[in-house]
């Protein structure tokens, strides 16, 4: 059982660095803060 909530754990981790890697990969492409917002926003709507 403890086995189990280990790998959860590091699943939700690394979902949440990817998430974070793809907000910053958004914001580096964008050319302003609005359509950084507008970009993330739609990813949220998927």
């Amino acid at each position: 059982m403890d086995e189990q909530m280990n790998v959860g754990e590091m699943l939700r981790e690394v979902t949440e660095e990817n998430q974070t890697r793809k907000i910053l990969d958004i914001m580096r492409e964008c050319k302003d803060l609005n359509e950084a917002i507008e970009k993330v926003k739609a990813l949220l709507n998927k």
